[in-house]
This record gives structure tokens, sequence and C-alpha cells, in this order.
């Protein structure tokens, strides 16, 4: 006999937490089920609006929304239990925060009944996540929740973009909900532009400058033609800071790579001897500002970011504007001389020019992978990361796939050599976090169904939650993973290497093979030991269209591109800027 019909429970918190999600765009979520959100998976899945994802560890949940964030469309959100399983997400947040990802995060707490008694799992969540997140919130009424949900999900994702957590209560979740309580409409408000005393300040410091250059940050991505066109309008190189490579298409003229670890000495001479700076959603950060003495002193500063408090943070700009990146460079460029050949007599304007085309000569052939140096260079044993980038190169032109870069030591071969025709085309992690790649990987690929995802991991970071390729099988998520497998933790071995004497202890480890790991798991696997093996392994994969590991062996010792050297980590003998 069939099972008699189950009547809904009546309508609740949790309920009323999935109505304001979909009310705000949301159609995904990943979490681990736990005791304080079954109410709110059980509302998913009475409903066929929002997707959710179980993943095998609350770390790849926070990751994966990551990804869906930064891949556009909808806010990426996660969900999990208390106490450890809160504790489990904290490092995916403390990401979001430091590259400015929106991010929901929602986390199940005890009842607030018995509060304070040190119950079982239970966290001060409010104040665990308050230095990591724009905004941390626990919500003690039912009749609150579409105010505070929604105010969350508002701050997540305007201004400068972040993570907000929101704490729920079980006895919340469980309380019933009122008929007439509802989602508010979806509110978003619009950018700031810039204030035309500003612009016009900035127009007239660039138009002066002998020796411009353009920054473009994190904030500045998404409008590649407005920033080109800025640069067409001034002659100024276009550099990114450190991992945000993809905003503009590296064929221009006016590109002249990203800095930061790895940065080539002719990008980091354009930003140093740069009479005038325009800087766009830039935060000046260690990295890209090789330790904050990368600016001289006699630089003049534009500076334009979306949160007022970036503005003279690390360097006091001589024009600081507050605007969202893209509005301002619109400004700028329609405010600017017109792009044309220089009138006869205009030496300013010709030598601007021919600086230009000498830095981007400089830049393109230090940039080849043709070079000497990298022909002759030699790993010993496995797979040369020369030959590596080559292959990610030839997907780099190819429609319809996006590259996701990790955090491993062969970072540096992509951020000097690979070059992004299509703006967009890679996401990479500057935060440090590793173990971003697979997850974020996962949430992309949902998010843009449209896309083959292709992600290039180190060893040491794609074990740490290589747990969820099962995720990717279930899932049917059709995951490509490079594993660039040195059987190390490469960047801190070349530290030991270089800083320590070559004295190694705890970086080298044992591996399985990925690709019996793969298909193990119901998945396609590769093992590959040679350069002429590599680009078939990663069309074979692509062709599957399943979930797929390539197991790319190098050499235990073998690293850094030639000439390259991993950043001391010793205490700076200057912390502050020039």
């Amino acid at each position: 006999m069939p099972e008699p019909t189950r009547e809904p429970p009546p309508r609740n918190g949790a309920d009323l937490v999935v109505e304001c999600l979909a009310q705000e765009g949301v159609r995904l979520v990943a979490g681990v089920p736990g005791t304080t959100v079954m109410d709110v998976i059980d509302s998913l899945a009475r409903q066929d609006t929002i997707r959710f994802v179980a993943t095998r560890h609350e770390q790849v949940a926070g990751f994966l929304a990551d990804g869906v964030s930064r891949a556009g469309g909808q806010p990426g959100v996660c969900l999990a239990s208390r106490g450890p399983g809160a504790a489990n997400l904290a490092i995916a947040v403390q990401n979001a925060y430091d590259e400015s990802v929106p991010l929901l995060v929602l986390i199940g707490q005890v009842p607030g009944s018995i509060a304070g008694r040190r119950a079982f799992e239970e966290m001060d969540i409010v104040a665990t996540f308050r230095p990591m997140t724009k905004w941390t919130v626990e919500i003690q009424d039912v009749l609150r929740i579409p105010e505070l949900l929604q105010r969350g999900v508002r701050a997540a994702v305007t201004g400068r973009p972040g993570p907000v957590v929101v704490s729920l209560p079980l006895d919340v979740l469980q309380a019933p909900a009122p008929g007439q309580l509802r989602p508010a409409p979806r509110r978003r408000s619009h950018p700031p532009a810039p204030a035309a005393d500003g612009v016009r300040e900035a127009v007239e410091l660039l138009a002066t400058a002998e020796r411009p250059a353009i920054l473009l940050g994190g904030g500045a991505a998404g409008d590649p033609d407005a920033y080109l066109r800025l640069a067409e309008r001034f002659d100024a190189p276009v550099m990114t800071t450190w991992m945000r490579q993809s905003a503009v298409p590296h064929h221009h003229p006016a590109y002249l790579g990203a800095l930061g670890y790895g940065a080539h000495d002719v990008t980091e001479r354009a930003v140093r001897d740069a009479d005038v700076l325009l800087a766009l959603g830039c935060r000046f950060s260690e990295f890209t500002t090789n330790g904050w003495t990368l600016l001289s002193a006699t630089t003049r500063l534009v500076h334009v970011d979306i949160d007022a408090s970036e503005l003279g943070r690390v360097y006091v700009p001589d024009v600081g504007l507050v605007s969202d990146a893209r509005l301002a460079a619109a400004a700028l460029a329609t405010a600017a001389p017109a792009t044309a050949a220089p009138e006869p007599g205009d030496a300013q304007r010709t030598r601007r020019r021919a600086r230009l085309r000498a830095l981007r000569d400089e830049f393109e052939r230090v940039s080849s992978t043709g070079s000497d140096d990298l022909v002759a260079d030699d790993p010993g044993t496995g797979v040369s990361s020369l030959s590596a980038v080559r292959v990610l190169q030839r997907l780099a032109t190819r429609d319809g796939v996006l590259l996701l870069q990790d955090a491993p030591s062969f970072a540096p071969w992509t951020h000097r050599y690979l070059r992004l025709p299509r703006p967009g085309s890679l996401y990479a992690s500057a935060g440090g976090a590793m173990a971003w790649g697979l997850p974020a990987g996962m949430g992309i690929a949902l998010a843009r169904p449209d896309q083959r995802v292709v992600t290039v991991n180190g060893d040491g970071s794609f074990w740490m939650v290589a747990q969820d390729f099962e995720t990717c099988v279930r899932e049917k998520i059709g995951l490509v993973n490079i594993v660039m497998n040195n059987f190390s933790y490469g960047n801190t071995r070349d530290r030991q290497r270089t800083t320590h004497g070559g004295r190694y202890l705890g970086v080298f480890y044992g591996n399985p093979d990925f690709a019996d790991f793969a298909r193990s798991l119901g998945g396609f696997g590769r093992r590959v030991e040679t350069d002429a093996d590599l680009e078939v392994a990663v069309d074979e994969a692509l062709a599957q269209g399943r979930p797929a590991i390539i197991d790319v062996v190098q050499d235990q010792l073998y690293g850094l591109p030639p000439g390259l050297t991993p950043p001391s980590a010793r205490w700076p003998t200057s912390a502050g800027p020039d």
C-alpha cells in the first residue's frame, strides 16, 4: 500500500529563512547537516527554487559559496550547525573578508532558553565572527527574520563586499511564523559615482604626468573597456594587483602584467618610476607593494575606492575619490583629453607613447614562454612547469573554459607567463588560504554551467579537501582538477632552501595516486609523468564531461621559475610606506 500523504508541518522560522533567501535571488546553498540547522534543511527539501549541496566539510561549503559569489549572478550562501561546524567555516569567512567576497553565512545556534549555560557545542557566534565579517547578527525573534536576514544580504553585496554571518537559534527556527509575515521586496542600492570636482582634479594631475601608470585592484573587475579606454586617454601602462591579472585582456598594448610575488621587473619599474599613479579598487596589500616599498615618495597618487576608509590607510592620496571603480573610470575617461595622434610640438604625449611602447616590448619579451632561460629549465624528473603553462595557455584561448588558480608553489609560473586574452577567464585567491581551489571551482562550475572549469591545485592544498571530490561525483559537477604533485608543501620547502640553509622539516610527505583516487569515487583520473602526455590527458578529461583529476607528477625539489626566489619569512626592515 502507498504511504499515507503527510501533511506539511506548520510554517515556521526556518521556512521564512528559505523564503527570504529565494526573494534575494539565492539559488544554491552549500552546507553540512547538523542538529541546529535541520529545520532549514527540511524546509529546503520542501521547495524547488533553491538547490542544497551537502559537502563533506564546512570549510568546503564556505569556499564553494565563495566560488558562487565570484562567478556572479547570485550571492554565495553556506550553512553550518553550531560550535564545531561554525568553527570549521572560519577559514572561508576570514578569506572572504580579506578578499572582499560577498558571502552569507548561516549558522545554527542553541536555543535562547539555554544560551549562556555552556550547552552542548555552544559558541558565542557573534563574538567569534565579528572581527572577520562586515556584520554579524543573531536573530532572537522569528518576527525579525525578514528584516535582519535580508539586511544581511544587502550588507554582503553593498559597498565593499564581504561576508555576513547570521546566527539562527533553534527555537527561532522552530517558532511559528505568522501567515502575514513575508519577505520584504528585494532592494539594492546604486554604487557611488565620483564627485565632479575630484574627477577634474584627478584629470588635471594625470594630464600633466610624464610617466603615468594605472593599477587595477580587486575592486576594478567587470568592465575592461572602461579601464583600457582610460589607459589610452593618458598613454599609461595598466597593471593589476596580485592574482587579479584577469581584469583586462593581455594582448592590449597598455597591459604590463600583475604586481606581487612573481612580478616581472618591468612591471614593478613602471609603478616605481611613475610620477602619477591612478589606483582603482586597490588596497595596497603587502604582496602587491613588495612590502610597502614599491611606491616612491615622489609619486603623486589618485586613489579610487568604494570604501572611504581605504583612502589614506596606507598611502595618503593627492586626490581621493570615494566611488565604484567602474563609474570612476568612465567619468575620468570622459573628462580626459580625447585619444588622438600627438599634435606637432606635443612633446609630452610623444614621450609618453614612446615610453609605453618600450615598456610593452620589454614585457612581451620577458613574459614569453619561449625565452632561453625557460626552455633550458630542467626539473630533473617528472613534468616541467613550463609544459604545464603551455597547456594552460591553450586552454586560456578556448571559449567556454574558465581557469582557477589555487595557491600552490606553481602559481608564480602562471603569474609570470600565462597570457589571458579573455577578461574574467581566470579566478585566483589572493587571501593565502590553502584548499580554496577545489571547492571554489565547484561553486563556479555550479554558478556557470555553461562553462567548463579547470582548477590548478598544489597537491598539499588539494589533499586537504580531496574528500569532496565525492561531492563533485554525487552532484555531477564536471570539474577538471589539475594537481601539480611534487609531494611537498612547495612554498615552505623553497623558503627552507633559500632562507634556512636547506634544513627541510615537515615539508615532504607521501601521496596516493590521485588518478586512482578519482576513479575509486566514480570520476575520471589520469596520472601524467612526462611533458608529452599532459595535453592529451587534459583533452581527455575535458571530453569526459564528468569530474576529473589529472595527477601531474613533478620532481620533489622542483619549484619556482628560473631566477625567482621566495620572499623571506622574516620581519621587514621597514613596515611603513616610503
